[in-house]
């Protein structure tokens, strides 16, 4: 549970990040490894169970 809250406070601090400063072209590619490091961690921990 802990790494949901984590994830979905890192992407509302990076959403209104990229809102304010204008920097969505550059944005998606942060997105992509983000989510690609997510999808490991994930499936990781359900290896462990």
């Amino acid at each position: 549970m802990r790494k949901v809250i984590v994830t979905l406070l890192t992407a509302t601090i990076y959403l209104l990040f990229s809102v304010f400063t204008g920097l969505w072209a550059v944005s998606w590619i942060i997105w992509v490894f983000y989510g690609g490091y997510m999808l490991v961690e994930l499936f990781r921990d359900g290896e462990n169970k």
